[in-house]
Order: structure tokens, then C-alpha cells, then sequence
């Protein structure tokens, strides 16, 4: 059963989207998302939100996400992933189950991985 939640893993995540926009790192960014999304155990709506990536001293960094109808804000947590750095400010999206969740943040010095949401054993 590991062994198919892996591999069910590894098939969506070659589904994944990617939302490039302009980056802003000193305010955030505003970015609009075209659909649905969800960042750990939170759902998003598609619309308008502010972004914005802090790199902390020990490698990692916090993403704060707000919703600019609610000026609700979401801080996360994430580690540096080692992953070869673009040129572009880009959200990447993985679609595990039907749903879309934010899995990656690339800059141009680094990408950020952010904790990749638990399958239910119910699904496999």
C-alpha cells in the first residue's frame, strides 16, 4: 500500500500548475489565482491575494498569504528545497485528489518547499 500511495503521489505531482507573477519581495506581490487552492489544512478561494516570501537566517523562509477581501493573513513555514532557482517569482501547485495546494515557492536566489498535505489512507 506505500508503495501505490507513492506512486499515486509521484502521478499527480507531474500535474501541477504554476502561477508566475511579478515580484515585489520588500510589500508582497498581489497575484491573482484563477482557481481554488489550499495551503496546508487551509482552502482558498480563486481571487485576488497579497504574497510575500521573508528568508530567514537558518536557510528557510515564511510565506504570509492575504486575502484581499478579508485581510485575512496565513504565515507558513518553509524549507529551503535545494532545487535550482529560475528567474521568475512563481507559486507551484500540485493536484493531489482533485484539490490544488501550494507545494512550492520560487525566487530568483532560492525555491522554497512547503509541507506536502497527507493523503487519507482512505483514498488508496
Amino acid at each position: 500500500m506505500k508503495k501505490f500511495i507513492q506512486v499515486s503521489l509521484f502521478s499527480l505531482l507531474a500535474l501541477f500548475a504554476v502561477v508566475s507573477v511579478n515580484a515585489d519581495s520588500g510589500s508582497g506581490t498581489e497575484v491573482e489565482i484563477p482557481f481554488a487552492f489550499n495551503v496546508g489544512d487551509r482552502s482558498y478561494e480563486a481571487g485576488s491575494y497579497i504574497v510575500k516570501v521573508e528568508r530567514l537566517p537558518a536557510g528557510g523562509g515564511i510565506l504570509s498569504i492575504q486575502d484581499t477581501r478579508t485581510d485575512d493573513v496565513q504565515l507558513v513555514l518553509m524549507a529551503y528545497s535545494g532545487e535550482t532557482r529560475g528567474s521568475d517569482f512563481k507559486l507551484v501547485f500540485d493536484s493531489i485528489e482533485g484539490r490544488r495546494y501550494l507545494t512550492k515557492v520560487r525566487k530568483s536566489e532560492r525555491t522554497y518547499a512547503l509541507a506536502r498535505p497527507k493523503v487519507s489512507r482512505d483514498a488508496a
